[in-house]
C-alpha cells in the first residue's frame, strides 16, 4: 500500500511538473519544473517493482530446505547447509539495517559482524529472523516469527532425506537473458539511440532560436510562438515512455508465453522517440 501511494504521488508530481514546465517562461524556473518529472522517471519503476515483489513474496520451510522468494529474487537453501536460525534482536552486536527502506520493503546487503554479509529479503525491520549459511546470511520477516522458528527446529531435528539443490537467482539474471537475445537487444538499443539523438538535436536546436511555433491552428497555420527551451519537453517525454516500456518489457519477458508482449512493448519504446523526432522536424521546419 505504501509503495502504491508513493508511486501515484510521484506520477502526479511528475505530470504537474511537466504541465508547469510547458507553461513556464524561459530560464531556471523551467528547468526546476522538470526536476519532478525526472525524479518520477527514476523512482516510479523502482517502487513499482518493489510493490510487485512484495505482492508475490513468500518463505517456505520444508524438510529438504528453505525457499525464499521476493519478486525476481529467488534463494533455495538446502537444509543441511543452514547453520542456524535466530531472531535478529538476539544477536550482538545488532544487525545493521539497509539505509533505504520503506514499510513493506526492507531490501539490501549489509555486513554482519563475524558472519560475513547479510542480505535483507524482508517486509519490515521488526521481528527479523537471520538464516545463516557458510559465508552468507539472510534476514527475513515471517508473519509469525515464533511459529517459523518452531517449525524450523522440528524439521532440522528430523533431518533431510533429499536436500534441495542450492539455487540463487538475482534480478540481474533476467537482464542478462534479455541482453543475450538479439531481437530484444536490437529493439532496446534502437530506442535508446533514438532517444539520445532526439536529446542531442533538441540541445543543438535551442541556442539557434529564441522561439518556435507550437502546434497548428485549425486553418493549418503554425500555432503560437513559445520559448525554444520548451523543446526539452520532447526528450523528457520520450525518455519517460522509453523507461516505462523497458521495465514493462522485462516484466513480460519473465514468462516465455508472453515474450511477444515484451517485443511489442520494446518496439513501442523504439517507435516513440522516432515519432518525437518526426514531430521535432516539423516544429523546426515551421519555425
Amino acid at each position: 500500500m505504501t509503495h502504491s501511494i508513493i508511486v501515484i504521488l510521484l506520477i502526479e508530481l511528475g505530470l504537474w511538473g511537466m504541465w508547469q514546465a510547458a507553461n513556464a517562461d524561459i530560464g531556471p524556473v523551467f528547468l526546476l519544473y522538470l526536476l519532478p518529472s525526472l525524479l518520477a522517471m527514476v523512482m516510479v519503476p523502482i517502487l513499482a517493482y518493489r510493490a510487485y515483489a512484495l505482492y508475490g513474496a513468500f518463505y517456505v520451510l520444508e524438510r529438504e530446505g528453505i525457499r525464499l522468494r521476493w519478486g525476481l529474487r529467488i534463494e533455495e537453501i538446502p537444509m543441511d547447509v543452514v547453520e542456524w536460525v535466530h531472531p535478529a534482536d538476539d544477536l550482538e552486536p545488532a544487525v545493521p539495517l539497509p539505509f533505504f527502506r520503506l514499510p513493506g520493503s526492507v531490501l539490501g546487503v549489509r555486513k554482519l559482524p563475524g558472519e560475513g554479509e547479510v542480505e535483507f529479503i524482508a517486509s519490515t525491520s521488526r521481528e527479523l529472523l537471520i538464516i545463516a549459511t557458510p559465508g552468507q546470511a539472510y534476514a527475513v520477516s515471517p508473519g509469525d516469527r515464533a511459529s517459523f522458528l518452531e517449525v524450523y527446529q522440528q524439521l532440522a531435528e528430523l533431518g533431510s532425506i533429499t536436500p534441495l539443490l542450492a539455487r540463487s537467482v538475482h534480478p540481474t539474471f533476467l537482464v542478462n537473458r534479455v541482453w543475450s537475445t538479439p531481437a530484444a537487444r536490437a529493439l532496446i538499443l534502437t530506442g535508446f539511440l533514438l532517444g539520445v539523438i532526439l536529446l542531442a538535436l533538441v540541445l543543438f536546436s535551442i541556442p539557434s532560436r529564441a522561439q518556435f511555433h507550437l502546434g497548428f491552428l485549425p486553418s493549418g497555420e503554425p500555432g503560437d510562438l513559445v520559448p525554444a527551451v520548451r523543446l526539452m519537453l520532447l526528450p523528457v517525454l520520450s525518455w519517460f515512455f522509453y523507461l516505462t516500456d523497458f521495465f514493462l518489457g522485462l516484466f513480460f519477458f519473465r514468462d516465455e508465453k508472453s515474450h511477444y508482449l515484451a517485443y511489442l512493448v520494446w518496439f513501442t519504446g523504439a517507435l516513440t522517440p522516432l515519432l518525437f523526432l518526426v514531430g521535432l522536424f516539423f516544429i523546426l521546419r515551421s519555425g
